[in-house]
């Protein structure tokens, strides 16, 4: 099963670098959303009045950092929401991962591949790590960006920090692409299924810690925040490369790790499921 999926994991990437327009605006959307979102929201400019003498205005400045460190875990919300989107991203990826599997169906290659002796676990395998390479391919674009535009990294930043971090976006990718895949194998209409990926997408991304901490939310939202795997994956990226504190890490770990396995075996069997009675 190694070699074939391997094989049509060779197939996917080339697919995906064969196709130069998702390409490029895959590359630039993060641009987008860092450069014109994460900038606009400077809250010390927004905090200060414009006519506050001179001699107040470094008092006032040390008080607004103080509460956004309080907040935020850093003066900088570009540098807070830059790490939240870093999960985000990763996260997008995944769940548009198995429309092109929609695609494959209509124009009939994923039956002929049927009918050959490849595992049917190696099918599904091949779409999820064929996803994985584009999102660790993006992610490393967005972090260009964002130490580009500014990213405060922590004092002190270890190998070991960023090895957490990688393995935290990982874990969702593989995660919400096995359950996106999943779910692929079983829909023929390609408008189910980006209306099933409307419908999931910015739901979790807003009911999460990517773009503003819990402590926040209204208390119902704060629930709904609180079973999201985004919210783990976003706290622990946070934790290693900001130094925002982590109320209990191992707990933060467990959740994420549980979930995404869980996700990833769901779509397994719905896939293969799928498979099966094609």
């Amino acid at each position: 099963m190694i070699t074939e999926t391997y094989t049509l994991t060779v197939r996917e990437v080339k697919k995906w670098l064969s196709r130069k327009g998702s390409f490029i605006v895959s590359v630039i959307t993060p641009l987008f959303w860092l450069g014109l979102f994460g900038k606009s929201l400077n809250f010390v400019s927004m905090l200060s009045p414009s006519n506050i003498p001179p001699q107040y205005q470094a008092m006032l400045s040390q008080y607004i950092n103080k509460q956004l460190v309080s907040l935020f875990g850093t003066t900088s919300y570009f540098t807070y929401l830059a790490s939240g989107m870093f999960v985000v991203f990763s996260f997008f990826q995944s769940i548009f991962g198995g429309a092109n599997l929609v695609f494959e169906k209509r124009l009939g290659y994923l039956n002929r591949l049927l009918m050959t002796p490849t595992p049917r676990s190696g099918i599904f395998l091949s779409k999820v790590l064929g996803t994985l390479v584009r999102i660790l391919f993006y992610e490393s674009v967005l972090l260009a960006i964002a130490c580009a535009l500014g990213f405060a990294f922590k004092p002190g930043l270890t190998a070991i920090n960023f090895l957490e971090a990688g393995i935290a976006i990982i874990l969702i990718g593989l995660g919400f692409s096995g359950m996106l895949v999943g779910i692929a194998f079983n829909i023929d209409n390609i408008e189910i299924m980006f209306a099933i990926i409307n419908l999931i997408n910015l739901p979790l991304m807003f009911a999460s810690s990517a773009l503003f901490p819990l402590k926040q939310m209204p208390s119902w939202l704060q629930g709904i925040a609180k079973l999201n795997p985004i919210t783990y994956a976003a706290d622990i990226v946070r934790y290693n490369l900001i130094g925002t504190p982590l109320s209990n890490y191992v707990e933060s770990w467990a959740i994420l790790i549980g979930i995404s396995i869980a996700l990833l075996i769901i779509g397994l069997f719905a896939g293969i499921n799928a498979m099966e009675r094609m």
